[in-house]
């Protein structure tokens, strides 16, 4: 398993210096093009600052059942949203976004026991 993730990583590795470098040579480089809506940027972070801030404020709690409980809880949000019980609108993207949040915070635990085992 150790191998299949140090290759992963570096997959991913090769494939971020290709944006990167690209990137940095393209003279007519326009990042706003690839930079996501405002809200989308906001239900990841907060997906991400929930999972890792309650991860480190309950120790003894599983931070895959912390993350499991935090994606119910957005979800709930969204749905309580279609029924009028929360302000906003139900949309994909942000159980998408809030879904990436917690599997940003919930990654390098994944490859640290990975990597362990």
């Amino acid at each position: 398993m150790q191998t299949l993730t140090l290759w992963a990583g570096r997959a991913a590795l090769l494939a971020v210096l290709v944006v990167v470098v690209s990137g940095a040579l393209d003279p007519m480089h326009d990042a706003s093009r690839f930079a996501p809506a405002p809200d989308v940027v906001e239900h990841v972070a907060y997906g991400y600052l929930m999972t890792l801030l309650t991860i480190v404020s309950f120790p003894r709690i599983s931070p895959w059942l912390i993350g499991g409980v935090l994606l119910g809880l957005g979800a709930g949000f969204e749905v309580a949203q279609i029924f009028g019980l929360v302000s906003g609108t139900f949309q994909w993207k942000d159980l998408v976004s809030n879904a990436a949040g917690v599997a940003a915070a919930l990654a390098p635990l994944a490859v640290g026991r990975l990597r362990n085992s």
